[in-house]
């Protein structure tokens, strides 16, 4: 099924990019060959010298990893107890967040905000695309529950 082909993909992209942040949050230096120039490539703000603190980090890693769970409660491979409706407006919102952020990342505006090199030129290429075809999984994954024929009364 798609739907599960989609929600496998996204867990494992958002498992990858929280367990970097941990990594990161416990001061592993990958991709790169310092702080400083991994501070440069992943964060991007002006004259940055370090990599934000490991509480910081290990914040925005139990965030994908939260995102990755969803993801597959999305694709119906992992139940959950919650309505179905909390479900869904979950994945909404988390389908309004990365295609936003995909968005706003190649805008003028934010790129006159985070000048940083290799940040901009990564974040053209890399980042911001791969983080709006999240969002568009997200969406059709929450597009694709049966919970809106429900709603309609098509299915009991």
């Amino acid at each position: 099924m798609l739907a599960h082909l989609i929600s496998l993909t996204l867990a494992v992209i958002l498992a990858v990019a929280g367990l970097l942040h941990a990594l990161w949050g416990f001061g592993v230096t990958f991709p790169a060959a310092n702080e400083q120039s991994l501070a440069r490539m992943v964060v991007g703000k002006r004259r940055i010298t370090k990599m934000p603190s490991m509480a910081a980090c290990l914040f925005v890693a139990v965030i994908l990893f939260g995102f990755a769970l969803l993801a597959l409660v999305l694709g119906r491979i992992v139940p959950m107890p919650v309505s179905k409706w909390l479900v869904a407006f979950a994945g909404a919102g988390a389908a309004f967040v990365f295609i936003g952020r995909g968005i706003v990342g190649i805008l003028p505006a934010f790129e006159r905000a985070a000048p940083e090199q290799p940040f901009l030129s990564l974040n053209r290429r890399f980042y911001s695309p791969l983080i709006f075809l999240i969002g568009v999984g997200f969406a059709l994954l929450t597009a694709s529950l049966p919970y809106w024929t429900w709603r309609l009364g098509l299915l009991d």
